[in-house]
């Protein structure tokens, strides 16, 4: 297992993992996580054993919570941690407690049995997304809180789990694009937030052992992407977003998101608000300097109808071409209970719309996570499409998780097709950071980023995230993506003006990111078949694999871990091939000089359709083929 700060994570026996991960969160009321600052570690790791110690401190506002962390290997197999906590003061919280994820490949449609008060529970953890149920007004887990858990990972080999000081409860982490179940301490049946005491004393031991014998861990080899034949679908409609600091694009600007070619813009229109037609006027002008459409993301409700009889009015003045409507009932921030768009309000925005800008996709669903439409499932015609947003960071955004979060975002669009009755199914938007909270990384501190930003927003990490994240979207069969935004922090280029806090957030004015090459290279793909290329260690290296018309195939090939990788692609045709790398040595010109890295690339051969490539970092490298 590896130890990663205070977490375990890829606890394994043999070539079996049997948990992917285990930590302990300190949550506030409105959910946000507070990270603790760990200290005093004394490590002792020998042949048969091992003991780590440590203090961890947490704080935020009120919030004033310290334990004392023991995690013992012992020479029967067993892993035992123990957190040993007080609080100080009086506070609200929503979780203090362990947190064990299960990876999908050792845990979707697998058999378990849990130990709960009514006695043990058996059956398989179910392919589909199990929805997150509300009872009563209250979230509750999959099933009733237990105090042990056990799943065959493995054919002969369980993986268990058992707390003391708490039980757990079990949660389809998928719905919020999640690669894992997750069993927590807390259970959310008990409902939040909590009041704690002065001194109040929190103990919980996690243990994990397993039963049965696993084959010995391979030596892990090189990853290995296999490229198959078509998928019988296309890249789906790429756009952006508006960009949040609310102004127009400059000339400049317009000119660098115009080479994206992005299929559309989305403006967010409050029919509750009084800026409407402003908002309206500046993304019809942003769209036209860009050659894009619009992607209207409408939020209203039952009284809207004045104000959606006005929006159509500019709509028509403006003579602006549509892509699709989303439909929003309108909310005021985050909510754990939100459900689907209501059939009526739908039917009234489409009532108002359709005859201005004609039968385009009109849209229901959430302006939050998937798991919102998934325990409300569509059964009204009015609606011709599904509409969420995603984000790998909603439960934890260090760059590990993020990482493997990447297949959570073809997940739940595979799971929202299934019972989508052929309604297209509209990812919008998707962001690194969560834009209304939770927020897992912990509020801002004053003189923070605003925690809707994520700096990675500029690096290499969110192009190698972006290539993977696309994969798995498109190859689940999205009809249409928005991702991120235009210009400024949480766009793929920086603004004109630069951004406020440079020591924080590294850009300067006209940068283009990282992720803009990956965002440029599908522009040129846009009438590709998509062909399958499934990788050997998908946390490791994805490839996202195209044919052209002209008979060339074409490819970006992301690393997603830290360090240096070697990847081989079988199935490129014979011949030379075109490679250009988006890695440290090449990023400061892929970032200043967008031209000319674009312009770069060197040949290399292909020899019985093989390809080796040598990535950097979180690297992404493009191929490009000569028709065979």
């Amino acid at each position: 297992m590896l130890l990663d700060g205070a977490d375990l994570r890829h606890v394994r026996l043999g070539g079996v993992e049997l948990v992917q991960r285990v930590y302990v969160a300190v949550r506030d009321a409105p959910w946000n996580t507070i990270p603790g600052t760990c200290s005093d570690w004394q490590i002792d790791a020998g042949q048969d054993r091992f003991t780590a110690r440590f203090r961890a401190s947490h704080r935020y506002d009120a919030i004033a919570f310290d334990w004392d962390g023991l995690i013992e290997g012992t020479p029967d197999g067993v892993v035992r941690y123990t957190m040993d906590g007080v609080c100080h003061g009086t506070f609200q919280y929503s979780k203090i407690g362990f947190n064990v994820h299960h990876a999908l490949s050792g845990s979707v449609g697998r058999p378990y049995r849990a130990r709960t008060a009514d006695g043990e529970r058996r059956g398989r953890l179910p392919d589909a997304i199990d929805p997150q149920r509300i009872v009563d007004g209250t979230l509750s887990g999959m099933f009733d809180p237990y105090e042990e858990l056990a799943i065959e990972v493995s054919d002969g080999v369980e993986a268990v789990i058992r707390l003391d000081g708490d039980l757990l409860e079990l949660q389809d982490h998928r719905n919020w694009t999640d690669a894992n179940f997750k069993s927590y301490a807390t259970p959310l049946a008990l409902g939040f937030p909590f009041d704690s005491m002065d001194g109040q004393i929190i103990r919980q031991v996690l243990t994990i052992h397993a039963n049965g014998d696993a084959a010995p861990a391979s030596r892990r080899r090189d990853p290995v992407i296999e490229i198959g034949g078509t998928l019988d679908r296309r890249l789906p409609a790429i756009g952006l977003g508006q960009p949040s600091h609310g102004r127009a694009l400059s000339v400049a600007e317009a000119g660098r998101i115009a080479a994206l070619r992005p299929a559309h813009l989305r403006v967010d229109l409050d029919m509750t608000g009084d800026s409407v037609a402003e908002d309206l006027a500046r993304a019809a002008a942003d769209a036209q300097a860009v050659g894009a459409a619009l992607e209207l993301a409408v939020s209203a409700n039952e009284g809207s109808g004045a104000a959606l009889a006005d929006l159509a009015t500019w709509l028509a003045a403006l003579d602006a071409r549509v892509a699709r409507v989303l439909v929003y009932l309108a909310a005021d921030g985050f909510s754990p209970l939100s459900a689907l768009t209501p059939a009526s309000v739908v039917r009234l925005v489409r009532s108002a719309l359709e005859p201005v800008i004609g039968s385009v996709v009109f849209a229901g669903g959430t302006n939050q996570n998937f798991s919102d439409i998934n325990r409300d499932r569509p059964t009204d015609p009015v609606m011709t499409g599904l509409c969420f947003s995603t984000s790998p960071t909603v439960h934890a955004a260090d760059d590990m998780s993020v990482m493997e979060n990447i297949a959570g975002q073809g997940e739940v669009v595979r799971m929202a097709r299934s019972f989508s009755a052929d309604r297209a199914i509209c990812v919008s938007p998707v962001t690194l950071a969560t834009r209304f909270g939770p927020y897992p990384a912990g509020p801002a501190a004053p003189g923070d980023l605003p925690p809707s930003v994520d700096v990675r927003q500029a690096s290499l990490f969110a192009a190698a995230w972006t290539a993977g994240a696309l994969k798995s979207v498109a190859e689940a069969g999205a009809a249409s993506v928005t991702l991120f935004e235009t210009a400024g922090w949480r766009g793929v280029t920086e603004s004109d003006g630069g951004n406020p806090m440079p020591e924080l957030f590294p850009s300067s004015a006209g940068d283009v990111f990282p992720l803009y090459h990956v965002l440029a290279d599908l522009a040129e793909w846009t009438d590709a078949e998509l062909l399958g290329a499934p990788s050997s260690d998908p946390l490791r290296a994805e490839a996202l694999v195209v044919a052209t018309p002209d008979g060339r195939r074409h490819a970006l090939v992301a690393c997603l871990v830290p360090e240096s990788i070697q990847v081989v692609l079988h199935g490129m045709p014979d011949g030379p091939a075109r490679v250009r790398f988006l890695d440290a040595t090449t990023a400061r010109q892929a970032t200043r000089d967008r031209d000319r890295f674009r312009a770069s690339g060197d040949l290399i051969p292909v020899s019985e359709g093989r390809i080796t490539l040598q990535l950097g970092a979180y690297g992404v490298a493009r191929i490009d083929t000569h028709p065979g």
